[in-house]
């Protein structure tokens, strides 16, 4: 691994994985840092206990490839530790943040990064999902993530800077992460409470488009899964997350007795109905809105 000077500028690539194959986002962010004229970099990848034998076959690679080390944790410690563990073994005074199961669709990418990083300050480059294909017209994550699209430009995020923070791809300085980390006490919603700790501390958030590309959805039963463990969670984190969650604003909003009933009862009657709908092959977004709150109110 690259030893910098004390002095030196340098790149620390963070990217934590847990069961997913990820060896081509490794494969592209070295491209594209070999591809960044006078960088010093590093890829960091820490594999967070995972028990999938192909995808642990599949990086074990990572760890061959010049600038690269992979971590090996053996037990699942979540997001937030991973990447705290991360931070610290970054041998380089910039992080870059990155999930692992994104593309990087430009060439250009880590050099725009370093034109617009500030010091004191997290840069926020932004997601977006790849081209529209018919196979993902019938994908709730996809269609759900697509129609959200316009709110993830950087003039979009830069509204509301803080609520609009996502850990799937930032740069900050090491020391200043370092001094506040994520929260490993919340294994679901650490990035929503990571936006508001920077709030909280008058630490400035730089918007910029240079977006990662979502390729990878889950499909739609794992997916709805997935979002009733948040939903169910969410209730655990009211206090830490209180005007950061749009859900916790949508049920303060009909926190009227008659109408908490009435979202129960139809929940009860048609919750399931709904449920089916949106693991079908023809997932709807207002019904996939109405089981949210359906959900999370009746399972208080």
């Amino acid at each position: 691994m690259p030893q910098p000077d004390a002095m030196q500028e340098g790149l620390s690539v963070l990217i934590p994985v847990y069961n997913h194959k990820c060896l081509e986002t490794v494969r592209r962010i070295k491209h594209v840092c070999d591809g960044t004229p006078g960088l010093a970099y590093e890829i960091l990848v820490a594999d967070d206990g995972s028990t999938d034998a192909d995808a642990l076959e599949c990086n074990a690679a990572i760890g061959e490839m010049a600038n690269c080390k992979l971590y090996k944790r053996q037990q699942n410690s979540g997001s937030a530790a991973t990447r705290n563990f991360l931070a610290e073994q970054g041998a380089y005074p910039w992080l870059l943040f990155l999930d692992c199961d994104v593309d990087i669709p430009d060439d250009g990418f880590v050099g725009k990064y370093l034109q617009n990083r500030v010091d004191g300050a997290v840069v926020s480059g932004g997601v977006k999902t790849c081209r529209e294909s018919k196979r993902l017209k019938s994908n709730l994550r996809y269609v759900y993530e697509h129609n959200a699209e316009a709110s993830y430009t950087a003039a979009m995020r830069s509204k509301r800077p803080y609520k609009s923070f996502r850990s799937v791809n930032f740069l900050m300085q090491k020391d200043l992460f370092l001094s506040v980390r994520f929260n490993e006490g919340m294994k679901r919603f650490e990035d929503v409470f990571f936006g508001k700790v920077l709030q909280e501390r008058g630490i400035h958030i730089r918007h910029i488009d240079n977006p990662v590309e979502m390729g990878y959805f889950e499909d739609n039963a794992a997916y709805l899964k997935k979002i009733e463990t948040d939903l169910l969670m969410l209730d655990l984190f009211r206090e830490e997350l209180s005007g950061f969650s749009t859900m916790l604003d949508c049920e303060k909003a009909l926190r009227a007795p008659l109408l908490q009933s009435s979202i129960k009862l139809w929940h009860k009657l048609f919750g399931r109905l709904e449920r089916r709908v949106l693991v079908g092959g023809s997932p709807n977004l207002a019904v996939f809105n109405l089981y949210r709150i359906g959900f999370f109110i009746s399972n208080q």
